[in-house]
């Protein structure tokens, strides 16, 4: 069992909708935080490492929760 937070909860939830897809910066933060926050990237930051510290086994080398450089986030199923 894994306790998330609220956003962190919505985060995941938006990536394992979109499964094996680029998530974009935008879409994530406008489906999380509201459209008011489109522009900052450092919540998806802070969030996506506390996500990865909670649910990949190697945080530091994510299997599941990748980053696709200047665009995004994808999840993956290995």
């Amino acid at each position: 069992e894994v306790r998330l937070t609220p956003h962190e909860y919505s985060l995941l939830a938006v990536l394992v909708r979109n499964q094996g897809k680029v998530v974009t910066h935008r879409q994530l933060l406008t489906e999380v935080w509201g459209a008011a926050f489109s522009e900052e990237t450092h919540y998806l930051r802070v969030f996506m490492r506390q996500l990865r510290s909670k649910l990949e086994p190697e945080p530091p080398r994510p299997r599941y929760l990748l980053t696709e450089t200047g665009v995004g986030y994808r999840m993956v199923d290995e």
